[in-house]
């Protein structure tokens, strides 16, 4: 199955342009696809694995609304992981 994905911000690897497309099992769910994107762009590895630190879309919807890192993907999904920033 094929996702789409976007890492913005402080995600995006300096070699990665705009969206990337990944190849995964079927069955796959978030949990794989950042473990497949932490082996491709070891940079942002310890990023990606932040549960805190980041806010993850899949068709729009945030993932906190669904099913977490447990959520299948279907082919032809879109993902998209947005740093969160914190401060004041």
């Amino acid at each position: 199955m094929r996702v789409r994905v976007r890492l913005l911000g402080s995600l995006r690897p300096a070699e990665m342009r705009g969206e990337v497309e990944v190849t995964l099992p079927t069955g796959s769910n978030l949990t794989t696809l950042i473990d497949h994107i932490s082996e491709a762009y070891p940079e942002v590895a310890d990023s990606l694995r932040s549960p805190s630190g980041n806010l993850i879309m899949l068709g729009g919807v945030e993932v906190g609304n669904l099913g977490g890192l447990a959520t299948p993907l279907s082919d032809g999904a879109e993902v998209v992981l947005i740093p969160v920033t914190h401060g004041g």
